[in-house]
């Protein structure tokens, strides 16, 4: 039956068989005895005369018993423990599937190799589970196998952003039981994890310079500018080089100098026969943010009709030429949106669809309204200041049952949402002309704000720039009969094109991996959405915290605890050592 030793340093008690031998070699210094003849010298056994000093080894009873004595004490000190029968270690690995691991993936793979390797030694037989700290996708494996387990990460990408492990721990800790092993595998070294957890950090603080950001601008001529921002996030002066290409054209490579946590900003424009670009600069250990895909935004095209009066088209004009990629509909086709008033005096049927309704005054109003104005949590008037709002009190649209109040005073609301069948409309319940809300930022942002969710539900192409993962509102058909939606990403001139369940498309996340993708629905000619991916998480692109530590080391005594039996016959050993000791002793004290 295989067995292992619960307390290996017991064999440092070896040292005692030199030690015993050295002290034998020794001999004591001979008494000195005065006698009157000489007849007793034949008699007499060879001694040293010299004192103590190295002589031959001679073999005696006490020897052998010192000997056999250092040897029990060495197996009662190692503690020798013998494997039980069928016995199953569970061990659930927990990666932190945060982007930064993506900078030390060469050494993850050899140091958990090894360590799996020492702990499966002693145990009959060890599952496996892994799983990813993000909790994003199925277990990366599960088994018994290592070497297949191995083999396994090399398909793992971590591109998540900085997360809570708890989560994840508390999943692996119900796979494996309370008496299992849970390894959490880090670049970073994390402290009290939880659910008795055991840290393995493979990091070490790593010099990184990337693109941390983007913007695109207009400059006063029109034109569309990107605008990338370059971070070293070292301690030490970086050089690199950097260059931009197209399809069909590449620039000259650029040198780009940055003092220790410098952000630089980089400023071009698109090429006339491109819409897309891609910033490239010389890798490091931390590939992902060593490129910058960039296109040309496109927003969808709203038709938007306006059915405001003369009276009110001075107050709204500055507010209407605010809202860009806006047309009108062409003759006897329907418009995306409609600006409307409404009369109280002279009340008419609003337009079906999504609309905009301002109030519109048939008769002066006589006195302000009066008293704090209140604001509902709603995305449309979310942290927008409405107390500087002066409307007067007028007769007002109808509050039907189904409509949502956005802003009230007292008992008048002020602003409500309508939704029906048609569509959405967003009330304006007072006054224009005669109110202040023209010169009001708020009310402005509130009118681009609902603009642009009419814009988001309208099924049409669109172009954009994204981080990885982010989480996209992507407006398709979802009717009964509706076609399957399609993606097709670009990662480095490779393609790849899977399809999308309509269920997954309305929680629909950016590619992982910075690129270009497009989304169609049905065939390439119906697309709904192409844009660009890049990474710009700068805590994660951040590896001067990276660190190194081993606490499986902790988990061996419990491990061997929980998998093997003690030496039954340990007290009789003590006695036994017991027993060499007194008879050595006799033998060494015993009378001459």
């Amino acid at each position: 039956m295989p067995f292992t030793f619960a307390n290996p340093l017991g064999f440092w008690a070896l040292l005692g068989i030199p030690a015993i031998i050295l002290i034998h070699f020794l001999q004591q210094r001979s008494t000195v005895v005065t006698i009157s003849t000489l007849f007793l010298l034949d008699h007499l056994q060879h001694e040293s005369i010299k004192g103590k000093r190295f002589d031959r080894l001679r073999s005696s009873i006490p020897l052998w018993l010192q000997l056999l004595a250092v040897l029990l004490l060495t197996w009662i000190l190692v503690q020798p423990r013998w494997m039980r029968e069928n016995s199953i270690q569970r061990i659930a690995i927990v990666l932190d599937g945060s982007a930064s691991m993506e900078a030390f993936r060469e050494n993850l793979s050899a140091e958990l190799d090894k360590e799996l390797r020492h702990l499966a030694s002693n145990i009959h037989r060890t599952e496996y589970v892994v799983i990813d700290s993000h909790l994003s996708r199925e277990p990366i494996f599960n088994g018994t196998n290592p070497t297949d387990l191995i083999q396994a990460l090399t398909n793992w990408k971590p591109l998540a952003t900085s997360h809570d492990f708890t989560p994840a721990l508390r999943i692996a800790r119900s796979l494996v039981g309370p008496d299992g092993l849970i390894i959490m595998l880090s670049d970073h070294l994390i402290e009290d994890l939880a659910y008795d957890a055991r840290l393995l950090a493979i990091g070490q603080p790593t010099n990184n310079v990337g693109f941390a950001g983007l913007r695109i601008v207009k400059n006063d001529d029109g034109q569309v500018l990107w605008k990338a921002l370059v971070r070293n996030y070292s301690d030490q002066q970086q050089k690199r080089t950097w260059f931009l290409h197209t399809n069909t054209q590449k620039s000259s490579q650029r040198s780009l100098d940055l003092a220790p946590g410098q952000t630089r900003s980089l400023q071009g424009a698109f090429p006339e026969d491109s819409n897309s670009v891609t910033l490239r600069m010389n890798s490091d250990d931390f590939t992902l943010d060593d490129q910058l895909p960039i296109v040309r935004p496109i927003k969808k095209q709203l038709t938007v009709i306006s059915r405001i009066n003369p009276g009110l088209q001075p107050i709204l004009q500055a507010a209407l030429d605010s809202l860009d990629q806006t047309t009108i509909p062409a003759p006897g086709a329907a418009a995306d949106l409609t600006l409307s008033v409404y009369n109280p005096i002279n009340p008419t049927q609003l337009e079906p669809g999504h609309g905009i309704v301002f109030l519109d005054r048939s008769t002066l109003p006589a006195n302000y309204l009066k008293g704090q104005i209140f604001a509902e949590h709603h995305a449309l008037i979310e942290g927008l200041n409405w107390q500087g709002l002066l409307a007067k009190s007028s007769a007002g649209l109808p509050l039907l049952k189904t409509d949502t109040p956005l802003l009230w005073q007292n008992d008048r609301t002020l602003i409500f949402l309508r939704t029906d069948s048609s569509g959405s409309k967003l009330l304006f319940n007072f006054d224009l002309a005669s109110s202040n809300a023209a010169r009001l930022p708020c009310f402005v942002v509130t009118i681009h704000r609902f603009v642009e969710s009419i814009r988001r539900n309208k099924i049409a192409s669109s172009q954009g720039n994204y981080e990885i993962s982010q989480l996209i509102d992507l407006a398709f058909d979802q009717t009964e009969n509706a076609e399957a939606l399609m993606l097709k990403t670009t990662v480095n001139q490779d393609t790849t094109t899977q399809e999308i369940s309509l269920s997954g498309a309305r929680r629909f996340r950016a590619p992982q991996q910075p690129g270009f993708f497009e989304i169609y629905q049905g065939n390439a000619e119906n697309l709904l959405l192409s844009g660009a991916t890049h990474f710009a998480d700068t805590r994660e692109a951040d590896l001067q915290q990276a660190g190194s530590r081993n606490d499986l080391g902790k988990s061996d005594t419990a491990l061997i605890d929980q998998h093997t039996e003690q030496d039954a016959r340990w007290q009789l050993w003590i006695l036994v050592l017991c027993l060499c000791l007194l008879v050595s002793w006799y033998f060494v004290t015993r009378p001459t």
